[in-house]
């Protein structure tokens, strides 16, 4: 039983993804780390290069992503196409602004043991421009750990595969998946800007991108009474912007 993580980065320092410790939080359950990087034009790839480097299982190459891109569905084209090179048994997919808290890393390895479980769905807590979840989220919860086998999809933009040829594990997760969405200020003006090119049929993601370039907010986003928060994010909650950890 092998497990292929999957995810792809394009700009992720401009954008404020906290793509680092994304990737590290799934090394406990890992077997290989297929990392696609989308020719960032920041210092990403400078950095994917470090991590693959300290760590063998990470496997790094970069793809091209489509110029055009109505609903976001460049995201689940190029990861489809990443998917497609894991040699593991099962496929975790995990998008770079997401952390997996130690207690569902710790639980992983053994769902996948299960003769009787095809995919698993995780429950989510989303971050955007506060530091509490979102009360009412796009969704609450998504498949992202799937048997490797032909004829794998994403949904959408890629926030969860097609489970329309998978039985369903549900509550099966002790901790959500942490999205930190919108966290970062001095980032978010760029990331609303960047997404306005990849989900153009979408009118609230061109008012995002409006308002970004007209406004700038100087301070941290407030905390709250949420404590509940991964051990690899907890330096960073409650900060202006997104800095790498020591590689």
């Amino acid at each position: 039983m092998s497990i292929s993580v999957v995810t792809i980065i394009k700009n992720a320092i401009k954008q404020g993804y906290c793509f680092v410790d994304s990737i590290l939080s799934t090394l406990p359950f890992a077997d290989e780390i297929i990392i696609s990087e989308g020719y960032s034009d920041d210092k990403t790839l400078s950095y994917l290069n470090r991590l693959s480097k300290k760590y063998d299982k990470i496997k790094l190459f970069q793809d091209e992503w489509e110029s055009i891109s109505y609903h976001g569905e460049v995201i689940s084209k190029v990861s489809e196409r990443a998917i497609k090179k894991a040699k593991g048994d099962w496929i975790f997919y995990l998008q770079c602004d997401e952390i997996i808290h130690e207690e569902t890393s710790a639980i992983i390895r053994e769902l996948c043991k299960s003769r009787n479980i095809n995919s698993v769905s995780f429950p989510f807590y989303h971050f955007i421009r506060a530091w509490e979840p979102e009360k009412k989220p796009a969704y609450k919860d998504a498949i992202r750990l799937v048997k490797n086998k032909p004829g794998i999809s994403l949904s959408g933009d890629g926030w969860t595969f097609d489970g329309n040829i998978y039985p369903i594990g549900y509550n099966l997760i002790p901790k959500p998946t942490y999205h930190f969405a919108w966290v970062f200020p001095e980032q978010n003006r760029a990331k609303d800007i960047e997404h306005a090119k990849i989900y153009t049929n979408i009118p609230e993601y061109r008012d995002r991108m409006r308002k970004a370039c007209v406004e700038s907010i100087k301070e941290p986003y407030p905390r709250t009474e949420f404590d509940d928060f991964p051990e690899l994010s907890r330096r960073f909650i409650g900060k202006y912007s997104y800095e790498i950890p020591e590689i």
